[in-house]
């Protein structure tokens, strides 16, 4: 019996679930943080505690509190869009190597990690946390390490794939 995962996988599924990421990346995302100049730290990778902090402080107090509900909703939302996302299309391209399709929730689970750090340092803010704040960085910087990974052997799988067609036309 096939998992649950690979019984899903569909070229349609893969597209609508990229759909909702460019509505979130182009419209949600934009509009929930309201403060246009204000830098993510979720973004950032390899951060020092410093440099989180340096952004913390760049933020309005409306920022601040937008940034926290933000992260207790739509930035729970969106990792589960993107998690299904790749691992769906990870299981499409590689269909014979299922535990591919795993290495998107290991995103998922730093992203986790990295928005519970988030809050927790816009919550006491304006107490520095800088333990929570370097663990905060290092799982951001899985995440985004992780999320390298994930796009190269899509592309790669995708390039691989296409040769294989070409070669059998």
């Amino acid at each position: 019996m096939k998992p649950i995962l690979a019984q899903t996988a569909s070229v349609k599924l893969s597209l609508f679930l990229l759909f909702l990421i460019i509505v979130f990346n182009a419209v949600i995302m934009p509009n929930l943080a309201g403060d246009t100049k204000a830098v993510p730290i979720d973004l950032q990778f390899a951060y020092t505690p410093e440099r989180a902090y340096e952004l913390i402080n760049s933020y309005s107090t409306e920022t601040r509190h937008r940034y926290i509900i933000g992260e207790m909703t739509m930035d729970v939302i969106y990792p589960i869009i993107y998690t299904l996302f790749l691992s769906l299309t990870l299981l499409l391209v590689y269909p014979k190597k299922e535990k591919i399709a795993l290495i998107p929730y290991i995103i998922f689970i730093a992203d986790m990690i990295e928005n519970i750090g988030i809050i927790i340092m816009l919550y006491n803010y304006p107490s520095e946390l800088h333990g929570v704040a370097l663990a905060t960085s290092v799982f951001s910087t899985i995440k985004w390490s992780v999320v390298l990974v994930a796009f190269v052997l899509l592309v790669v799988g995708l390039i691989l794939a296409a040769i294989k067609k070409l070669n059998k036309q």
